[in-house]
């Protein structure tokens, strides 16, 4: 039996729909749909796009809190399967941090007309920024295993240091501070302890990966390493930290996401399809 998921949706602006896929936005660990739902959802809705926001199996308002810690990455793919078949049409999937590697799995198995992904874990998992955190930022690795182990809640200031930039909003910082969950002990461990010879070489599609310049757990290494197995560029953002949908300049995220959309879904790409 699957578990009741939270599907937030917002329509298109009907002056402005758009003869383009919808778009299904795929959260991060910690987080669940809400972080959508706030700038990205209803700009690209008045863009003319379609806007879906899955909240995975133990986050936001679906099911699982009571069971997070035996949720894996593959409970989050299968999360994925199951809300595909509810959207209208094949979706481009806009996944962020550990959206994007859950993302990335289910590409592997399965073609989309393309995916976004902003900031994501790379293919290789979490054991290189682990790492770097662990040399470079010895004091923010230790406080986000308290924190994951309900040992320690982040101040204000150290959350914004952690996730955004410097001049961003404290509305956005006191968002993360309200909405911010535990995430499942057993999905950080499957992103940890990624046997690389596993990774299944991901079907050839139009592909979007971004990262931000400011970004302090997702380095552009990591998103480098994600666009090499996407065949495709990386674009590094500048003055954005990794919560780039809610930050400061979250709309030079969104804009450059919207060009890159319109460069692959002109408006008479549904007829070039079918010709």
């Amino acid at each position: 039996m699957h578990p009741r998921l939270e599907l937030l949706h917002q329509a298109p602006a009907t002056t402005a729909a758009r003869d383009a896929p919808p778009l299904l936005f795929v959260h991060g660990a910690f987080c669940g749909a809400w972080c959508w739902r706030e700038n990205f959802m209803p700009w690209f809705a008045r863009q003319g796009y379609d806007c879906w926001a899955l909240s995975l199996e133990g986050h936001g308002g679906s099911e699982g809190r009571d069971y997070l810690a035996a949720i894996g990455v593959d409970d989050y793919v299968r999360n994925l399967d199951t809300t595909l078949k509810q959207l209208p049409a094949a979706p481009v999937m806009v996944g962020h941090s550990m959206g994007g590697f859950v993302a990335q799995q289910y590409l592997s198995r399965h073609k989309l007309p393309g995916a976004a992904l902003l900031a994501s874990v790379p293919p290789g998992g979490l054991a290189s920024s682990s790492l770097r955190l662990l040399t470079q930022a010895p004091a923010l690795f230790l406080k986000l295993n308290m924190y994951q182990h309900g040992l320690y809640d982040p101040e204000f200031v150290e959350l914004k240091d952690m996730l955004l930039s410097p001049d961003a909003p404290e509305s956005a910082v006191e968002l993360l501070i309200s909405r911010c969950q535990q995430e499942s002990q057993r999905a950080l461990m499957d992103m940890t302890l990624v046997n690389p010879l596993a990774n299944r070489p991901l079907a050839k599609m139009p592909a979007l990966v971004l990262g931000a310049a400011e970004d302090k757990l997702v380095g552009p290494e990591d998103v480098v390493a994600t666009a090499r197995r996407l065949d495709v560029a990386a674009d590094i953002l500048p003055h954005l930290g990794h919560m780039m949908m809610l930050d400061t300049r979250w709309e030079s995220a969104a804009e450059w996401l919207a060009s890159w959309l319109e460069r692959q879904f002109p408006e008479d790409w549904n007829q070039a399809l079918s010709a």
